[in-house]
């Protein structure tokens, strides 16, 4: 009896005795680099703060493991404890020397905590990776000798260019242009599909130097010097960075804001090292100073006049909404064979009840010949002030309807007092493959075939998006508000990989199923005719991997054959009963060669008997044709057709890409019956033949 109570109280005593080791709180760790990324052959610091620490901070040995992603070669090192202990937290930093051979591309971080007196690991956490780099040559600097010019006058520019390797390099030449890419070939007059090479505008391109030798890890700086000539350049380079807008029909041009560009090349115009864009200038005339521009690096309109003051007010015109029939519009694209269901809701806004109500539907084509009707509800009772749920088939659609877009329209009426209310809507009838695999270049090509993607959800068909490049180059300098390094491109395709998996959300697709090889932008012509096998080392993205731990393979090798290969993998996992992919005439080199990847992709599966012959790939025109030799193909139409609903979510899709100039597209907002109804794509009659053409 006594034992019990003894036992009892030693056990009180320890409570009291000892409270901190039965409290004692696990260690955890936080922490990260310091930056997202570093150049070979600099350090790479890391910081950890280490909480839950007890009693003397040096019986702990914290260590940081680092890992090229995708092989299983590591190394590890020592952090250093910084500071006092305080509240239980120790802090620790420490760099691990990148060895200037390092392979560039995506590691990630582990630490490690060792208790020295017991001997073992206490605590691990991973924690956020970084990216090494490889930048040979830098634009340091870029300067307008001024910011107003008059149409005509000469435009000076002072260019700082450094080499950021231990050797010397030759045989650099730097060139000043309107604002461009040179991967994307400029044009003028109307876009064609045929191939035919359209006349180039000038470029106003001026060879600042040529034949210029950068010393190791110095600095050359090109003096003030004439560079160009201020043009007028709306109309003619609309597709590209910051040069003009829209062609307009003034007697005289209003003044505008215009962009330059300033590149760095190697001595044969082959390898690109670096290029930068000016700041805006102001080009006007001698007399006309009104209307004041803006610029689209930051503004939503060029001009107030474009303001629209009205229309956003309706964009239902009367009769396309209504107060008593309120539709749910989630479901308004369809197959030929499916029942074109109504659902929604009836409501009685007056003061006196409804009795013996009537709901019927029309349905017409886009001629307006009427093809059925039916009565989707009759007996319907309605008190003043109340609503039910309509649920209704108006239609089975019958197998041989013909794609396109029809109108419904609604009507609600009693036989004693007549009509009540009406409502005019619309949907969409296609022919939809059992699976579609879309493959564009860039975050925001998606967009060319979100009909195609919505009629998909809706009818519950597989689909999967894969985007090519990082999409690092496009109007990343816009978004920092300065000229862009590898970590800021980097983290810009971040940026814009995020707003495709919003705007893909908003039409309804899952992000799980967006996939990005995170390619270089504007790389992909390198890629696919100069690195065969060795890869290519991107002019912004500083690197030949890719360097994203959210990539499809971190770490990919920006080379011909491993791009395919994975290519190849993705294709033949989903093994897609339609592709959608770029035209392989584009004057954007990405998007073209996205074609060029895809369809060769598709017969080396084919060749192994891996992807049916009767897959179908589509083309999808954005930039239109220009700059490369026409493919041999033959093409058909296939039109995609879309409600107003689905149009209206492409609409809003088009905004979300804020990046990508998604203000000014919210700014030239649509109303519901401008909205177009037609998404137009090519299907490669013979994608399997002419194996080798683009060689």
């Amino acid at each position: 009896m006594f034992k019990p109570k003894f036992l009892c109280a030693v056990a009180a005593w320890g409570l009291l005795i000892f409270p901190s080791i039965l409290r004692a709180e696990p260690l955890t760790i936080e922490g990260a680099p310091t930056d997202t990324g570093f150049s070979v052959g600099t350090p790479a610091g890391i910081r950890a703060t280490l909480k839950g620490v007890t009693g003397d901070p040096s019986r702990y040995a914290v260590f940081a493991g680092i890992q090229y992603v995708g092989t299983t070669a590591k190394s590890s090192f020592q952090l250093d404890r910084v500071g006092n202990v305080t509240d239980g937290e120790a802090h620790y930093e420490g760099g691990w020397p990148i060895p200037s051979d390092a392979p560039t591309g995506v590691y990630s971080v582990k630490i490690q905590v060792e208790d020295r007196k017991v001997r073992k690991v206490v605590a691990t956490q991973e924690l956020r990776g970084f990216a090494a780099y490889r930048k040979l040559v830098s634009i340091a600097n870029v300067r307008l000798d001024k910011t107003f010019y008059i149409v005509g006058e000469p435009i000076q520019c002072e260019v700082a260019i450094q080499n950021l390797t231990a050797q010397a390099i030759s045989g650099v030449r730097v060139e000043f242009s309107n604002a461009n890419y040179p991967w994307i070939s400029t044009f003028s007059g109307e876009t064609s599909l045929s191939g035919r090479q359209q006349e180039n505008p000038q470029l106003g391109l001026k060879v600042l130097r040529d034949n210029l030798t950068l010393p190791a890890q110095g600095e050359v700086r090109i003096p003030m010097m004439p560079a160009g000539t201020a043009q007028f350049l709306q109309g003619q380079m609309v597709a590209l960075l910051g040069a003009g807008g829209p062609a307009r029909n003034a007697k005289e041009p209003p003044p505008e804001v215009d962009q330059y560009t300033v590149a760095v090349w190697n001595a044969d115009r082959t390898v690109l090292f670096d290029m930068q864009s000016t700041k805006p200038a102001i080009i006007r005339t001698a007399t006309a100073d009104l209307p004041k521009p803006y610029s689209n690096l930051a503004y939503t309109h060029p001009y107030n006049s474009d303001i629209d003051f009205a229309r956003y007010r309706e964009f239902y015109a009367p009769g396309e909404v209504s107060s008593v029939i309120r539709l749910d519009r989630s479901h308004t694209m369809f197959r030929a064979g499916d029942i074109l269901a109504v659902k929604g809701t009836l409501s009685n806004p007056g003061t006196e009840a409804w009795s013996g109500l009537e709901l019927r539907a029309v349905v017409s084509d886009a001629s307006g010949k009427q093809l059925h009707e039916a009565a989707l509800a009759s007996g319907l009772n309605l008190p003043p002030g109340k609503s039910q749920d309509l649920r209704g088939e108006a239609w089975t659609l019958p197998a041989s309807l013909a794609p396109g877009t029809y109108s419904l329209k609604l009507s609600l009426a009693s036989a004693g007092d007549g009509a009540k209310a009406e409502l005019a809507s619309d949907f969409a009838v296609n022919a939809l493959p059992a699976s579609v695999l879309v493959i564009v270049p860039h975050e925001d090509d998606e967009h060319s075939y979100a009909g195609l993607i919505r009629g998909a959800v809706e009818a519950g068909i597989p689909v999967r998006v894969i985007i090519m490049t990082g999409g690092d180059v496009g109007e990343c300098e816009r978004y920092y508000f300065k000229p862009c390094g590898p970590n800021e491109a980097r983290e810009f395709g971040l940026v814009r990989m995020e707003e495709s998996a919003e705007a893909l959300e908003h039409i309804g697709l899952a992000r799980d199923m967006l996939s990005v090889l995170g390619l270089p932008d504007g790389g992909l012509g390198e890629i696919w005719f100069h690195h065969i096998k060795i890869p290519y080392l991107s002019v912004h993205l500083a690197s030949d991997h890719a360097p994203y731990t959210n990539a499809v393979k971190p770490n990919l090798l920006f080379s011909r054959e491993a791009v395919l290969a994975e290519l190849e993998q993705l294709i033949e996992e989903f093994h897609p009963a339609l592709i959608a992919t770029a035209h392989p005439d584009e004057r954007h080199v990405d998007h073209r060669t996205t074609n060029w990847f895809v369809v060769k992709a598709c017969r080396e599966l084919l060749s192994k008997k891996e992807l049916s012959p009767d897959t179908v790939i589509l083309a999808a025109e954005a930039y239109g044709a220009g700059g490369s030799k026409p493919a041999p193909y033959q093409y058909e139409k296939a039109p995609v057709y879309l409600s107003g609903e689905a149009a209206a979510l492409k609409q809003e899709m088009s905004w979300i890409y804020q990046s990508q100039d998604g203000n000014l597209d919210e700014g030239a907002k649509k109303i519901w019956k401008e909205l177009p109804r037609e998404e137009m794509h090519y299907r490669i009659v013979d994608w399997q033949e002419h194996e080798g053409w683009n060689e």
